[in-house]
Formats: C-alpha cells, structure tokens, sequence
C-alpha cells in the first residue's frame, strides 16, 4: 500500500479476495477474512482486490463492504502490497467507497460496471469522468461489456484512470482498444484481462499485462507459475500451465457462471482454508462438482489424491508431469 499509484504496480496477479462468511452465511468471519489475506500476502500475492465480485460484492451491504476494507487493510499494513478496493453503484455510493477506501490507505479503486440496463460509451466516459474529478484515489474501470476505441480513448485520457479491468470475452475489441489508448509500450494506462487464468494468454498477446484471478484464494502456485511464463514469452509452458489451470476454470463459468464463487470456496475448504458459505442468488456446487474438485487439487498436489471427495470419476486433466515453481514470479 502506498500514497502514490506508480501505474508499475498495476500489472501482474489481482488476486480478487474471497469473503468469508458465518456457518449461516448471515455475517463476515472476521478472522476467516484475515486469514485469507494473510495466505494471499504469503504466497506472493501483492496486488488485492477486496470488494470484487468473487468477494461476493453485490449481496454485501455497505457496511459489511467497509468493513472487509477495513480488515484487508490492516493486515497489508506495512507490508509491499497494493490494494485495489472494489465500489460500484451510483456516482455517489462509489465516491464515498472512494473517500472510506483512501482512509484506510488503499491504492485505487475499481469501478463496478454500472448495473443499468442501458449504458452507452458516452454515457459510460461521463460516468467515469464523474467519479474521477471527485474520487481522491486513481480508478480502474471495470468493464462486462466491450467498448469501442473511441470510448476507450477518451476514458484513457482522464488522468486518474491507471487501469482498465477487462471482463469481457471480446478479443477484436479489446485489442482495438488497447491500440486507441495507446498500446502497450510505454502506455500510461495497464490493461488487465479480467476473465482469470483461462483466458490470460490470450489477452497478453492482445496486450494485456496482467489478470484477475479468484483461484489464488485456493493456491498461489499454478497462477505465479503462467505469470512467469507469460512474462517470460515462454508460449510452450504458458500452454502447458493454462492446459493444467483450464479445467478449474472452466468449472467456474458452467450453470452461466452461477457457480463461479462456490467452486472457488469449496476448493478452499478442501484445502483448509476458510470460505464459509455462499450467498444467494448462487448457490453451492455439487457432489459430482466436488468431487471434480477435489481430483484437480490433487492434481496439483495440494491434496491427496485419496482425499475425501476424490473419486475416479473426475473429469479433471491428467498430468504427465508436475509443473515446478519458478522462482521469483511474485508480482
């Protein structure tokens, strides 16, 4: 956490943190929280995303949502993090976000994609040209719907933006948009592929220099393991990595995504570490997905392969051998 976004920090793994809940789903566990953030500093994970939608933002009520703020903020205190906070709403609802964000020392904030039916590009820049000239943090817009060059030139004109989270499958248009704000090399503004692992190499070679990942509340490893590759052009292991990621992926986009938090908590419970339950509208996985789960945490050696819950029948990939650490990936 710092005073001064260095838009540097903005690239790499945002970890989008989990929000634990109550055995009744009807309060935060507290400690549960910081134990999450506290794994995720120690694993390497320096660039958080508390608020976001794998936090389960929109059946947090406001005070809950300061309050995981708050508690994520006083664990990265004093350690080399950057702290990205997600508000969405109205202009103003995100503003006073902003204004509470920046008292606990965060970094930025990320902009919910606003929830109207009918948005447009200009409707979309005045939005955020809005809470910009009010916000005392920089911004990162987060996007569920492409935009075209022009909405993107004009956003990435306003100074305070320094990001841009990309959560749209939509390569032609994000490409366009990254060439109209400037492209890549020596751009002002970071673009980051918002749809995690399984889509992460292929918006870096679109440009992106960065991506949002949910599955690093589980396990830091297999996502600093494709950073590095991905940073390192190494096209060959990037693969190999993304061939042993994808099938936990794409076990969070089935029922429309509508499980794409459950899978990610209940992983997190078969590897110890605290979840809780998830809130409605979604709903938890099931047996044949848990036990899906299971097969591919052991995959990677983050569970025993005879663990409860892993059975023969998983549909989870093969591996014909480990992927080893890279040192230094951290980012």
């Amino acid at each position: 956490m710092a005073g001064h976004a260095d838009v540097d920090r903005f690239s790499g793994i945002f970890g989008v943190t989990v929000t634990p809940f109550s055995a009744d789903g009807s309060s935060i566990d507290e400690a549960g929280l910081q134990r999450v953030v506290d794994l995720l500093l120690d694993d390497g994970i320096d660039r958080l995303v508390p608020c976001g939608n794998t936090g389960e933002y929109w059946t947090l009520s406001v005070e809950e949502r300061r309050r995981v703020v708050e508690l994520t903020a006083a664990r990265c205190a004093g350690r080399s993090a950057t702290l990205v906070v997600g508000a969405g709403g109205t202009i103003d609802e995100v503003v006073a976000a902003a204004g509470h964000a920046a008292r606990n020392g965060a970094d930025a904030i990320m902009v919910h994609h606003p929830t109207h039916p009918y948005p447009t590009g200009e409707g979309l820049v005045a939005y955020w040209r809005a809470i910009a000239g009010r916000s005392p943090l920089p911004i990162v817009p987060y996007l569920k719907t492409a935009i075209d060059g022009e909405t993107a030139r004009r956003m990435a004109d306003l100074p305070a933006v320094v990001a841009v989270k990309w959560g749209v499958n939509d390569l032609p248009a994000f490409a366009r948009a990254v060439a109209a704000s400037g492209g890549v090399a020596g751009a002002r503004v970071r673009w980051i592929c918002g749809t995690a692992e399984l889509w992460a190499p292929f918006y870096w070679a679109a440009g992106a220099v960065g991506f949002t990942s949910g599955l690093v509340n589980v396990a830091a490893r297999p996502a600093l393991e494709l950073l590095a590759a991905l940073e390192a052009s190494d096209r060959d292991r990037a693969m190999a990595i993304w061939e042993r990621i994808r099938p936990f992926e794409q076990l969070r986009g089935r029922r429309a995504d509508g499980i794409n938090v459950a899978v990610v908590k209940e992983a997190m419970r078969q590897v110890g570490r605290p979840s809780g339950p998830i809130r409605a509208p979604s709903s938890e996985v099931g047996p044949a997905e848990r036990v899906e789960i299971a097969a591919w945490l052991a995959d990677w050696g983050l569970t025993s392969p005879d663990a409860p819950n892993a059975g023969s029948g998983s549909q989870a990939r093969q591996s014909a051998s480990p992927v080893t650490t890279t040192s230094g990936a951290a980012r």
